[in-house]
């Protein structure tokens, strides 16, 4: 992996000098993949596009360590971040786990990873980084939620739409320290895998993510206004896994505990309290499972450390959810290596034998270069085969 990488002052916050300011009242995001795209330019994952305003607290900062700005943050998140006394479960308490998943809208369970699946799924984010930075050698393009620089994406870097065409991502999907965890939330083992991917903060992102909900879902018609997303029982679990531990330094996940089911308007930077922006997961070790409702309201917080921040994930769905953005991108003799649990639950994301997975293997945080690949692609490929791929992309 590159030795140095991050803490780039030419970079400026926010990544785009006119980048419009957040005038939303919130940062609801109801259209989920359908969000319009009003910030042309904006590397951001689709159903994220109503975050690219940015961060407006670190305006007139420069992304250096010594800079005033970020030394009084530094110090901000040396004293307050964190949730205090925050309860973690070992992978043998799946009652516990599943209990607290379902009060808090999150749970950490700690030794998910063992110390071959640590190292190895971290040699492979870290090959990811490598690639995503040739592209990107300053590391202003982003493409994570908001598109903000020095912060990722790994599912949406790839032209697939995902990493499960790397064997290490593949080989998380059933976990005996996880499934037993994730059939208990859910209440079934017929769960579905909706893909793979993560994401990753660069040293130097000194900017927060809004407050966000990962909802890959439109609400649903419902003419007398009675029923939305937040009612009903879980429908997406995601499993982050942290590749380093968790320090309040290095940019921790921040969640808000009890608000998957919460029908108040998610706030924006500007409007939420200081506990919000230190409710984060840490520490938490290395290896562990943060185990998430994509409902509850959650983001990234800025990396002034000198590591990068990696936690690839794996999606889960409800056995009654399904999602446009599910598509085979799993290829077929990777599928052939999982347990017959997990052959089961990633049908819908596995390739046929023989299949091509569109896109798989080509890294970029740009979509105009991804898809250019896919077309290129999708040209030697042939015309059926472009065409079906279009009308399921």
């Amino acid at each position: 992996m590159t030795s140095t990488v991050g803490w780039n002052a030419a970079v400026p916050p926010n990544g785009f000098v006119n980048r419009p300011r957040q005038t939303a009242a919130s940062n609801d995001n109801p259209d989920g993949l359908a969000t319009p795209d009003l910030y042309a330019g904006v590397e951001t994952t689709p159903e994220h596009r109503n975050l690219a305003a940015g961060d407006p607290t670190c305006v007139g900062w420069e992304r250096r360590r010594d800079d005033p700005g970020v030394t009084a943050l530094r110090e901000t998140l040396r004293l307050n971040n964190g949730i205090p006394e925050l309860e973690m479960c070992t992978p043998d308490q799946v009652e516990r786990a599943a209990g607290l998943f379902h009060r808090d809208g999150f749970v950490v369970v700690t030794d998910a990873l063992d110390a071959r699946r640590l190292a190895n799924l971290k040699r492979a984010t870290e090959r990811v980084v490598d690639e995503i930075l040739a592209a990107d050698p300053d590391a202003s393009a982003g493409g994570g939620a908001g598109g903000l620089p020095h912060r990722y994406s790994f599912g949406s870097s790839s032209a697939s739409r995902h990493r499960l065409h790397e064997p290490e991502w593949v080989d998380v999907i059933d976990l005996a320290t996880t499934t037993p965890i994730l059939t208990a939330i859910f209440g079934s083992a017929d769960y579905i895998v909706g893909g793979g991917g993560g994401d990753l903060a660069l040293p130097g992102a000194i900017e927060y993510q809004g407050l966000h909900s990962d909802n890959i879902w439109v609400e649903p018609h419902d003419p007398v206004g009675n029923l939305s997303v937040r009612q009903m029982p879980v429908p997406v679990v995601t499993i982050n896994f942290p590749m380093i531990d968790l320090t309040w330094e290095n940019g921790p996940i921040r969640q808000i505990p009890g608000t998957q089911r919460s029908l108040d308007p998610i706030p924006t930077l500007a409007d939420e309290p200081d506990w919000m922006k230190w409710s984060t997961l840490c520490p938490t070790p290395a290896g562990s499972a943060v185990i998430r409702d994509n409902r509850c309201w959650h983001s990234g917080t800025p990396n002034l450390s000198d590591d990068v921040r990696s936690m690839p994930n794996i999606e889960y769905f409800a056995p009654w959810f399904r999602s446009e953005g599910v598509n085979r991108c799993l290829p077929y003799d990777l599928w052939t290596t999982l347990s017959e649990h997990g052959k089961r639950v990633s049908r819908y994301v596995a390739g046929h034998d023989g299949e091509t997975i569109i896109g798989a293997g080509y890294t970029s945080p740009r979509a105009k270069d991804r898809d250019a690949f896919v077309e290129a692609q999708c040209a030697e490929l042939g015309a059926e085969v472009a065409a079906e791929w279009w009308a399921r992309r």
